[in-house]
């Protein structure tokens, strides 16, 4: 099996969408965790299946996902209201969908060596928001990628095995 490093291919993606909506960004750090959660605000989380299972959630502030929603639909946003979470949806939607293809890119068809494409599928992304939260959701090992939008801590919490 092709190996490839998530990390990378991670802060691709991030850096591709959050240049694309125009807002600033910048990867930090990587730190190992024995559980797969978040302490944010406001979580999105999305499942992954296929060649590859589990999970992986995006921690962010209010203040961001205001900020993310606004350019995505281009104007103010004073509330988290149902459509402000369905463009959130389909943004880490999208994330999820461009990570899962960078991955098949990575480990395409080597016809030589009889491998094949790799089989990736996310699920749809759900909103968890509240205050004083904090959300586990399995105590598996997982990683967690901090990075800096405007100034305010993003964080992606992933826990991926390959079948």
């Amino acid at each position: 099996m092709t190996n490839f490093n998530l990390i990378d291919i991670f802060s691709q993606v991030f850096d591709d969408l959050f240049s694309y909506i125009g807002l600033n960004h910048k990867f930090m750090c990587e730190v190992p965790s024995s559980s797969l959660n978040s302490t944010e605000m406001v979580n999105t989380l999305v499942g992954i299946s296929g060649d590859m299972e589990g999970n992986v959630m995006f921690g962010y502030t209010d203040k961001t996902a205001k900020e993310i929603a606004e350019k995505l639909i281009g104007g103010e946003v004073k509330e988290i209201d149902i459509f402000v979470k369905a463009a959130l949806a389909d943004f880490y939607s999208e994330f999820c969908k461009r990570f899962t293809n960078k991955i098949k890119v990575e480990t395409a068809f080597d016809i030589s060596s009889g491998e094949k494409n790799y089989i990736l599928l996310s699920s749809n992304p759900t909103y968890i928001s509240g205050e004083d939260m904090f959300g586990a959701i399995s105590k598996v090992p997982s990683k967690k990628l901090f990075f800096k939008v405007n100034n305010e801590k993003f964080g992606i919490a992933y826990s991926l095995e390959q079948k």
